[in-house]
């Protein structure tokens, strides 16, 4: 802990006589400067010293020491141990994703670990500062789940460096000495698209948006090894991965990416069933096919991952999906967290099964195209 470490340096200077009482210390931009901190960090290690009764702080004058050894620093109990604190930096969380992850990532840490949780909504910048902001805070462990897959924040690798304890959630860093929990992607993408070839299709186009993300990566991988393993010609034209509207953050409205879904479903006749890599995706799907006049599943099958639950909502049109272990995801992040806390360096990389799960959005390919 930063302010932490401030504390015990001027509090030895204190104790030590470089500042005798009277005196006056450095301001808290000199301190920052020289303990290459912020100011929130400085003032939260004089606050300390305050309350320790080794300074008083006088409005327009500054801090002067006033003892070098309070009066009740022999009789004080001794503090009570402190309950870790974990903090957690996610791009974005709804009812389709992520939602159910901070349900697991709070009911692993129980009453006995607070979570303090941030978003960055996709910016590069905010996940760094909101990372470096836990860090001066004083949490004891963090779960990251970067914005990219290309894009390590600098403060990320600092902390991997220090062998802080950190977990990255739904995402991979190659080469990186990182614990992560993450879905099987690939797999779940293999079964799905298995599920439409399954059912006659010969022809599954691959629709995600234009994220850096490995998650989105595996998908489309899954994708191309259920050709391989069923035997189908791999159409290269049948991808789209340039919609944008739902990657957090984005200005691009939903409109501009269901004219585009017109024009791809349009330009490729021969598709009859698609696999999108999330649930959002799928509904400007269904829009842009409903526009065209196609129904779903009657002309056109579609599989996404992720779906929301809406258990009391039964007049919800539910796509087939692959389903994550959301609230396991959360669970494990915690506990891996709690591994590296107690011992540091501990690496532990999981990958949890996905399950495929049949709704009202596959059928097999129209007549027409069966029998051609």
């Amino acid at each position: 802990m930063l302010y932490r470490q401030v504390y015990d340096a001027l509090r030895g200077r204190i104790v030590g006589g470089t500042y005798a009482v009277g005196d006056k210390l450095p301001s808290e931009a000199e301190l920052s400067a020289e303990y290459s901190v912020s100011a929130i960090t400085v003032k939260r290690a004089l606050d300390l010293l305050r309350t320790d009764g080794f300074i008083v702080r006088r409005p327009r004058l500054g801090t002067f020491v006033t003892s070098s050894t309070p009066d009740d620093a022999s009789t004080a109990p001794a503090p009570a141990p402190r309950r870790p604190l974990i903090g957690c930096v996610v791009t974005n969380f709804d009812d389709t994703f992520g939602g159910r992850v901070v349900e697991g990532l709070l009911s692993g840490a129980g009453v006995d670990e607070p979570v303090i949780l941030m978003r960055s909504m996709g910016d590069h910048d905010l996940e760094d500062a909101s990372i470096r902001s836990l860090i001066e805070s004083g949490v004891s462990g963090l779960v990251l789940q970067p914005s990219s897959s290309e894009f390590i924040p600098p403060a990320a690798l600092e902390l991997v460096t220090k062998h802080f304890p950190l977990v990255i959630l739904d995402r991979v860093f190659d080469g990186i000495p990182v614990s992560a929990v993450r879905s099987d992607n690939l797999a779940g993408a293999m079964q799905a698209t298995g599920h439409l070839f399954e059912l006659g299709h010969q022809t599954v186009a691959f629709v995600s948006a234009a994220s850096h993300v490995t998650s989105s990566e595996e998908r489309r991988n899954g994708w191309v090894h259920a050709h391989a393993a069923y035997r189908h010609t791999l159409d290269e034209t049948a991808e789209l991965r340039t919609l944008a509207s739902t990657i957090p953050g984005s200005t691009t409205s939903m409109e501009d990416d269901v004219e585009r879904l017109q024009d791809f479903v349009t330009a490729h006749p021969h598709i009859t069933a698609y696999l999108t890599s999330e649930y959002n995706i799928a509904l400007l799907l269904r829009e842009a096919c409903r526009r065209l006049g196609l129904a779903i599943p009657d002309d056109v099958s579609v599989v996404c991952f992720d779906h929301p639950d809406a258990a009391f909502d039964t007049g919800l049109f539910r796509f087939t999906h692959v389903r994550q272990q959301q609230t396991v995801i959360g669970q494990r992040a915690i506990e891996a967290v709690r591994a590296q806390i107690a011992s540091p360096g501990t690496i532990d990389r999981v990958l949890l099964p996905t399950e495929l799960v049949e709704g009202a959005s596959t059928a097999p390919p129209p007549a027409t195209l069966r029998s051609a």
